[in-house]
């Protein structure tokens, strides 16, 4: 059992590190660093020697070849393969051990789905839809290993945790900030696949007159049948109204997630839950800060990596809490279901006796 905790935390930290190194390739340019799959100009490592560029060359002849962005992307490449495998491995394990077969299950299949995924991405040239895809994959392959531990660390002769009727209250809440959320790192996808992130450089939404350009439809404009993606081929009218929306929906968000984070630390009894609060408020305000830092800062690079790190961190945290509260809601529900039979039945047992 240890080596499969192990196993799950090595995991773990080669998900974070593929995200990190995912979001490195998109920011530097290297998504198309290696116009083939899964090798890189017909090679497993990247041309770097004179020799190996000739030879790419040759085989590419309209490529350009840039040894710094194709050694970013075998980089996310090899990390991604390790990962893959160290999934299987977390799968066979779970099968012989008998514990989370069916989340263990949903893992491999998702991170099968993620290399299509990433093979489509070199594919399709960057398509915007099939980069979102890819992000959204990773971050739930996070947040579904991150569920995998601490199933793993729970500890089922451990004392329980105080049954609180007054959470059942917060879980519509809990369920709108999940929602929210996963559709501002939508915004956040849209806007880096399309290049949108470097559009806006004031605050609080974007340069004077923004407003008589702004345009969903040019947002949500599905830019298909381009040769390549790479770069952007949205005009500024459709970029701007996507950084827009971004910024927009970071407000949304930041509200519906504050005002969970402030009820659950005020209502809540379990130490448990109120440091998920606490770690949900922390990556909160960090990822609002990243934000700003951004626009300030006209997107630095490693910042905006940090940015897209802490936005996955703070999804998983955001879902492990949303899991806390409905396990003390379910307790808090079997505690009154216990209740009321024994109610009853002291109701039936005091009337005889009264007649006696």
């Amino acid at each position: 059992m240890r080596r499969f905790t192990w196993l799950v935390n090595l995991t773990l930290a080669l998900t974070l590190m593929v995200i990190a190194l995912g979001a490195y390739t998109r920011l530097t340019d290297a998504g198309l660093g290696c116009p083939d799959w899964p090798g890189c100009y017909g090679r497993l490592t990247p041309p770097v020697k004179d020799v190996h560029i000739e030879a790419a060359q040759a085989r590419f002849p309209d490529a350009q070849i840039d040894p710094f962005k194709a050694r970013n992307e075998m980089m996310h490449r090899y990390i991604a393969g390790l990962l893959g495998l160290c999934v299987l491995a977390v799968f066979i394990l779970a099968q012989r051990l008998r514990r989370a077969r069916g989340l263990s299950a949903a893992l491999l299949a998702l991170v099968m789905f993620q290399a299509a995924l990433g093979m489509w991405t070199v594919t399709m040239n960057l398509m915007p839809v099939v980069v979102v895809a890819h992000l959204f994959g990773g971050f739930a392959l996070l947040s579904m290993l991150v569920l995998l531990r601490v199933e793993l660390g729970r500890d089922p002769a451990g004392p329980a945790d105080p049954v609180e009727p007054r959470l059942t209250r917060l879980l519509p809440l809990a369920w709108l900030g999940l929602a929210v959320l996963l559709a501002q790192i939508a915004l956040g996808g849209w806007t880096s696949a399309n290049y949108a992130a470097a559009v806006c450089y004031q605050l609080p939404f974007c340069e004077g007159g923004w407003h008589a350009q702004f345009s969903l439809r040019a947002a949500f404009s599905l830019p298909l049948g381009h040769e390549t993606y790479e770069y952007g081929v949205l005009p500024y009218e459709a970029r701007m109204s996507i950084h827009v929306l971004h910024r927009l929906g970071a407000l949304v968000a930041t509200a519906v997630l504050a005002g969970l984070v402030l009820l659950c630390m005020r209502r809540a009894l379990s130490a448990r839950l109120r440091g998920l609060a606490a770690a949900v408020g922390v990556l909160l305000v960090l990822q609002v800060t990243l934000g700003l830092i951004n626009v300030v800062g006209q997107v630095p690079l490693f910042n905006a990596v940090a940015h897209n790190v802490t936005a996955a961190c703070l999804l998983a945290a955001l879902v492990l809490l949303v899991r806390q509260l409905h396990v003390q809601s379910g307790q808090a529900l079997h505690a009154r279901g216990r209740a009321r039979p024994g109610a009853a039945y002291g109701v039936a047992v005091q009337g005889p006796m009264k007649l006696r």
